[in-house]
């Protein structure tokens, strides 16, 4: 039985998301910790890998406009990583992306964050900068997106292009 098996992915309610938080706790210290509590409690969609009625981990996903998505944040349960949750919940806000007309999604990982960012580049993402982003939606909207995502130094960019049907 694979994880994907096993596993449902459920959306997660604004009065629901504090029970969530010890996933973020075992996952992240320092300023991400109190970056993704933040976010857990006021970003529009956050989604939940459930099995057997118990949380495995969670996706924190943005629309940055009406062609552009953004994951903030994949943290999974210490118990269940290595389990294929991440994927699941990358391939879960991958869908909800691109059922919602985006073009493009972006995520952002420490610069020595290895495993994410293979997690990332295992779906179709790849690095990209500020300057490519400028090329493509102006400077002033790229601006604009970089405050949304919260992109800090030390971190990389990381873009997938989402083919739309019909395309």
């Amino acid at each position: 039985m694979t994880t994907e098996d096993r596993v449902t992915v459920v959306d997660v309610p604004t009065e629901k998301r504090a029970e969530l938080r010890w996933i973020l706790e075992e996952s992240f210290e320092g300023w991400y910790l109190r970056h993704s509590m933040g976010t857990l409690e006021s970003v529009e969609t956050v989604r939940a890998a459930v099995s057997a009625d118990s949380p495995r981990g969670l996706v924190m996903v943005k629309m940055l406009g009406p062609t552009s998505g953004y994951v903030f944040y994949i943290a999974v349960a210490r118990a269940h990583r290595r389990e294929g949750v991440a994927r699941v919940l990358l391939d879960d806000a991958l869908g909800r992306f691109k059922s919602a007309g985006a073009r493009e999604v972006f995520a952002s990982v420490e610069e020595d964050n290895e495993p994410s960012e293979r997690l990332f580049v295992s779906a179709g993402f790849s690095r990209t900068s500020f300057g490519e982003v400028s090329k493509a939606h102006g400077r002033l909207r790229a601006v604009n997106m970089y405050r949304m995502m919260r992109v800090v130094p030390g971190e990389v960019l990381l873009r997938k292009p989402l083919a739309q049907a019909g395309a």
